[in-house]
């Protein structure tokens, strides 16, 4: 199969919006909002900013608290929601939520403003 230039980012923009998920939350199966399958990052602190989350994924420890932020939105409203269920954010332009993950598991997560294009994965051991 021949791929043009044309073709190139018509199937990485179908890649980016498939990658959430409304699955509950299952075992260590890692991945990553955008990211296919790479949860590398520790970081307790996501950035909240141009329609997207950053870092898309993170896996952290069971106890551990996550605090997204909101910066660079251009006063564009955003918000944290687990389809699965759980504590969600307020859809806001400025400020900051935290969840604290008691349990194993993969939360899905995503802006309900924009959908599954600004998507995000926690992962818990």
């Amino acid at each position: 199969m021949r791929i043009t230039r044309v073709g190139v980012p018509v199937l990485l923009a179908a890649a980016i919006a498939c990658s959430g998920s409304d699955d509950p939350p299952t075992g260590n199966n890692g991945g990553g909002g955008g990211n296919n399958n790479l949860c590398t990052s520790t970081a307790t602190s996501i950035a909240v900013a141009n329609n997207s989350f950053f870092p898309a994924c993170v896996t952290v420890s069971a106890g551990s608290q996550i605090t997204w932020t909101w910066g660079n939105t251009g006063g564009i409203t955003h918000n944290v929601t687990f389809p699965a269920g759980g504590p969600n954010s307020p859809t806001q332009a400025a400020g900051t939520f935290s969840r604290t993950f008691a349990t194993a598991g993969t939360y899905n997560y995503n802006c309900t403003v924009h959908g599954a294009a600004m998507s995000g994965r926690i992962v818990v051991e």
